[in-house]
């Protein structure tokens, strides 16, 4: 569905969420990032702040956005960045714990949304390269991707186009079923899981996820566990972390691993997994 609006609509400016399960980020320029909404089509500008700054049509949201550029000084303040994704279901402040630990630390973090049960993979994929290939003062950076958004960064790594102007330094993955999610098989048989996740849904059964090519950048894979068959779910019938066995999170070729004993959904926040992030992009 899209609808139709008004080239350069009246500017109503005001806070929002931020854009969570409806709302795509493809353009970021030093936390202001211009937004697409998936049901309607139109777009908006917000500031780093989160408040809205202007809506409309892409076109007009850019040409606000370089007003403000030239009028506060807007830019990156260095030319490597570190690029958050959220995983299935959830959204870009569910990272923020991590993009927060990382700021302290001198890196320049932003947290990413996209609408992860509304598109599929490839589509997703799209769209961040929108926001890569418009990425201005930025020569390198680092993907750190949550269960689904470890998949996206893989299909991302995966396009060349804009690689020739951004260097891709590191990947890091959490919970990420790079060999698919079985349980995501087990329970596709339910019109509600499929209605829910949606066509990402999809993306992680085995036969879509192991289709992806291997990252071809530094990698470290980190995976809940608890060390024992169990797991924190019996029924998966080895080691995980509720949702994806241990197993699954594993890629060839990955640069390191870990495994922390968390669940799936709070697996970005684990201080083991914190300080993991830490040392494997800083080494």
């Amino acid at each position: 569905m899209s609808w139709n609006f008004p080239e350069s609509p009246r500017n109503i400016k005001g806070p929002t969420l931020g854009g969570k399960y409806i709302w795509s980020d493809l353009y970021l320029l030093a936390g202001w990032r211009i937004q697409k909404n998936f049901l309607s089509g139109h777009f908006r500008l917000l500031d780093d702040q989160d408040n809205r700054q202007a809506w409309g049509s892409y076109d007009h949201c850019r040409d606000r956005l370089e007003d403000f550029r030239s009028e506060r000084g807007l830019q990156f303040s260095s030319r490597h960045i570190i690029l958050l994704l959220h995983g299935l279901g959830r959204h870009k402040n569910t990272m923020a714990k991590t993009a927060g630990f990382l700021r302290e630390r001198g890196h320049q973090a932003f947290c990413l949304n996209y609408p992860s049960t509304l598109q599929s993979l490839t589509s997703h994929a799209d769209d961040l390269v929108h926001l890569l290939s418009n990425l201005h003062g930025v020569t390198s950076v680092d993907f750190i991707g949550h269960s689904l958004g470890g998949l996206v960064a893989r299909e991302v790594l995966n396009r060349k186009n804009w690689r020739a102007r951004i260097d891709a330094r590191h990947l890091v993955m959490l919970g990420t079923p790079n060999n698919g999610a079985r349980i995501a098989d087990m329970i596709n048989g339910l019109k509600l899981y499929q209605a829910i996740a949606g066509p990402s849904g999809q993306d992680v059964r085995p036969y879509k996820a192991q289709a992806l090519p291997p990252p071809d950048v530094p990698t470290l894979v980190i995976a809940g566990g608890r060390g024992v068959k169990a797991g924190f779910n019996p029924l998966l019938g080895e080691d995980n972390d509720g949702i994806v066995t241990v197993n699954e999170t594993k890629i060839d070729g990955m640069a390191a691993f870990k495994r922390v004993k968390v669940i799936h959904t709070t697996i970005m926040d684990h201080p083991d997994s914190l300080q993991a992030i830490a040392a494997f992009i800083e080494r």
